[in-house]
C-alpha cells in the first residue's frame, strides 16, 4: 500500500512528542508503533514483535551494543586506575578560564580526528573541568558533538571516509574519475557542513557567537542558580566523586601512564585496523595487564568497574535499539522512496548538489541513520550527476555533508546519544541546546551548495 505523504507522519510525531515530554525513548517507541499501525492496521502487534527480532539479530545492532559496552569498560577502567584524574590535573594547567576550557575541548577534537566515537570519549572526560568553571554541561556536549562526525568526514582515512569510499567505489561514474580516495579528497573542500560545524563551534567556544536558544537558558541557569544541567541529568551525575584534591607526583605519573598508554594504543590500533571494536577490545586486555603490573587497581576493582561501565551504557543501548527499530520501520513504510520521489523531478545540474544535500538532511534526520539514510539517495544522484554533467565531487560532498548533519543534529542518532551519555547529560537536553547551531550550519551549507552548483 502506497502511503505517500503519510510516511512523514511518524517522524513529525516523534519530534513533537520528544519536544513535549523531553523523553527520547518513549517518543521513538510511539514512532515505531505508528509506523506499524500505518502499514499493518489493527494487525500491527505481530509485525512489531517481528521487527524486534529483526533488529535484535542485526549485525549493526550487535556491533553498537558490544561497542558501547566495551567503551563503557574502557572509561571506567581509566577512572578506577586514576588515569582520568591525572588527565584532568594536567589539563587544569591550560584550562584556567571558562573560555580556555571550552577552546581546549575543541582543540582536543582535532587530535582524535579519525573516529567520531573515540573523539567523543576523550572530550567526555573533561566534564569536571567544565563543572569547575561553572560552564553548562550542554556546552561540553555541543562542542564534543560538533567536532566529532563533522570533523571526521574531512579526514580521507577516517572511519567516515572509509565507509563512503567503499560506497562510492561501487559506481563506475565515480571510479572512472580515478582512484576513489583521490576523488574523495577532491570533495573535501566542498563538504560544507563539516567546515561550517567546526567554524561555528569554534566561534561559540570563543564567545564570538553568544549562546543561542536553549543554550542561552542553560547559561542563565548556571549563572543564577549554579545548576550546570537540568533535573533530567541529575541521575547521570549522582555518583560523581571529587577529583580536585592535589595528587602526589608519583601518583600523577602513574595516573598519566594509565591514561596515555590506553588512549594512544586505542588511537594507533584504530588508525591501522579501521576497526574501533577490535581496537577497544585489544586495548582493554592491555589495560588490565598494565594496571595489575603497576598496581594501579586490583582485579576485583577492575571487574567491578567494568560492570559499572556496561551499566552506564544501558540507557544509550536502549535508545539506539529503538532508533534502529525506527529506521527499519520507516524504511518499511516507504519514507526514503517518498522523499526521493519528491526531489527527483526537480533535479537539474545546477540545483542537484543543493537538492542532494537537503534530501540527505531530511532522510538522516528523520530516520536517525547516518550512513544508511544516504544509500538510497546515492543510487539516484550519482548516475544522474553524470547524465546531467554536474560536478561529481560536489555532489559526493553533498551526500556526505547531509549525513554528517544527521549524525550531529538528529536527537536519536547513535553519535548524538553517545555524546550525551559520555558527557553525562540528558539526551534531550543535549539535542535541544545544540539544535540552533546545527541549523545555522545547515543553512550556511545549503547556501554554499546552491552557489557552487551554479558557478562550477
Amino acid at each position: 500500500m502506497e502511503l505517500g505523504i503519510l510516511t512523514l507522519l511518524p517522524p513529525i510525531v516523534i519530534i513533537v512528542v520528544a519536544m513535549t515530554t523531553k523523553k527520547t525513548t518513549s517518543s521513538l517507541l510511539i514512532g515505531v508503533l505508528l509506523c506499524c499501525l500505518l502499514k499493518y492496521g489493527i494487525h500491527f502487534l505481530h509485525p512489531f514483535i517481528d521487527l524486534i527480532y529483526r533488529v535484535g539479530t542485526s549485525e549493526d545492532t550487535i556491533w553498537i551494543i558490544a561497542f558501547t559496552a566495551f567503551f563503557g569498560c574502557f572509561i571506567q577502567l581509566i577512572s578506577v586506575s586514576g588515569g582520568q584524574r591525572a588527565f584532568l590535573h594536567v589539563m587544569e594547567k591550560w584550562a584556567t578560564s571558562p573560555r580556555k576550557t571550552i577552546v581546549l575541548s575543541w582543540v582536543a577534537g582535532l587530535v582524535v580526528f579519525f573516529d567520531d566515537f573515540t573523539s567523543v570519549v576523550i572530550r567526555g572526560m573533561m566534564s569536571k573541568l567544565y563543572d569547575k568553571h561553572k560552564i553548562p554541561r550542554a556546552m561540553l556536549a555541543y562542542i564534543t558533538d560538533a567536532t566529532a562526525s563533522p570533523l571526521c568526514i574531512l579526514i580521507p582515512f577516517g572511519t567516515w571516509a572509509v565507509f563512503y569510499q567503499s560506497l562510492f567505489s561501487g559506481y563506475t561514474e565515480v571510479t572512472s574519475l580515478g582512484p576513489v580516495m583521490s576523488t574523495y579528497i577532491k570533495a573535501i573542500p566542498f563538504m560544507f557542513y563539516g567546515w561550517a560545524s567546526l567554524i561555528i563551534s569554534l566561534l561559540a567556544a570563543l564567545n564570538v557567537i553568544s549562546p543561542l536558544g536553549a543554550m542561552k537558558k542553560a547559561y542563565k541557569r548556571a549563572k543564577d542558580s549554579g545548576e550546570l544541567f537540568g533535573k533530567e541529568s541529575e541521575a547521570l551525575n549522582a555518583k560523581d566523586g571529587e577529583t580536585d584534591k592535589p595528587m602526589e607526583q608519583k601518583m600523577l605519573v602513574k595516573g598519566l601512564i594509565c591514561f596515555l598508554v590506553p588512549v594512544i594504543l586505542l588511537i594507533v590500533l584504530a588508525l591501522v585496523t579501521m576497526d574501533v571494536l577490535f581496537s577497544v577490545i585489544v586495548t582493554l586486555g592491555v589495560m588490565i595487564f598494565l594496571y595489575l603490573l603497576l598496581r594501579a587497581a586490583s582485579w576485583k576493582k577492575m571487574m567491578e568497574a567494568s560492570m559499572q561501565g556496561v551499566v552506564s551504557m544501558t540507557s544509550m543501548s536502549v535508545i539506539v535499539f529503538m532508533a534502529y527499530m525506527l529506521k527499519e520501520a520507516i524504511t518499511d513504510i516507504g519514507l526514503p522512496e517518498y522523499v526521493i520521489s519528491l526531489v527527483e523531478p526537480i533535479m537539474g545540474p545546477s540545483v542537484l548538489p543543493l537538492i542532494t544535500f537537503l534530501a540527505c538532511v531530511v532522510l538522516t534526520f528523520t530516520t536517525g541513520s547516518n550512513w544508511g539514510g544516504t544509500v538510497g539517495i546515492t543510487t539516484i544522484v550519482i548516475p544522474l550527476a553524470q547524465v546531467l554533467g554536474a560536478n561529481m565531487p560536489l555532489v559526493l560532498a553533498a551526500i556526505v555533508s547531509g549525513a554528517a548533519f544527521g549524525a550531529h543534529v538528529c536527537f536519536y542518532t547513535d553519535v548524538t546519544v553517545f555524546t550525551s551519555t559520555i558527557t553525562k547529560i540528558d539526551n534531550q537536553e543535549h539535542a535541544i541546546t545544540q539544535f540552533p547551531y546545527g541549523i545555522i550550519g545547515m543553512l550556511v551549507s545549503a547556501s554554499a551548495f546552491l552557489v557552487c552548483g551554479f558557478v562550477m
